[in-house]
């Protein structure tokens, strides 16, 4: 029983908005989506998020949290390595994977400095978590730090904004049954317009997010 409350806290503790990985400096393109008018309101926020859940940065950060939970050599997490950073469709979105990951690693024991989906995967693994815990609350995380930047980019208050986290409950289980059953080969972006905006998301000027 004891172990299972230790469990319990370590990953609520990791994933809670106060652990300082620094996730509140990252818009993910959001940012830029908003300037262009392509994010506007609670609508089209629900549906970025969702597309992203369904097959965008999301999807691939959740797999490869459960691919490096799974990896039993150093030439496989290096291999993992090699392809998170492929994936990052910007440059801005590689700085953001690499920064929370050392922030992540620096503070967590027995953790390894790598980008943060695999950082985690990693300490989850050496803290015997189980996924199938991990997955729906680490995807519940990045949802709400989108969310908290769209509080502070469009007039979206806190009742709207639970709103939305709470209406995508259904969809984090049903993508984190699907990531518990993926590969590599299940890595994937068809979210292009959000792959754009992360790379024009450098060009803004006075910008307030680093993506």
């Amino acid at each position: 029983m004891k172990s299972s409350i230790l469990e319990k806290h370590t990953l609520t503790q990791w994933l809670s908005p106060s652990y300082p990985i620094g996730a509140y400096n990252f818009s993910q393109g959001l940012e830029y989506a908003v300037k262009e008018s392509l994010v506007c309101n609670e609508e089209t926020l629900s549906d970025w998020l969702s597309e992203n859940l369904e097959a965008g940065y999301f999807w691939n950060d959740a797999i490869f949290v459960k691919l490096s939970f799974f990896s039993e050599t150093e030439e496989q997490l290096e291999r993992l390595v090699e392809l998170i950073n492929a994936f990052s469709t910007s440059k801005s979105r590689l700085d953001e994977q690499i920064l929370q990951g050392k922030a992540f690693s620096k503070v967590t024991p027995n953790s390894k400095d790598a980008p943060y989906p695999i950082a985690l995967g990693i300490s989850a693994k050496n803290y015997d978590l189980k996924i199938e815990e991990v997955i729906p609350l680490f995807l519940q995380s990045c949802l709400s730090n989108v969310i908290s930047v769209a509080q502070r980019l469009l007039p979206i208050g806190q009742t709207e904004a639970v709103k939305i986290l709470r209406d995508l409950f259904p969809k984090i289980e049903e993508v984190s049954q699907l990531v518990l059953i993926s590969s590599e080969a299940d890595i994937l972006s068809s979210c292009y317009l959000t792959d754009s905006c992360s790379i024009f998301q450098e060009t803004i000027d006075g910008k307030i997010f680093k993506s």
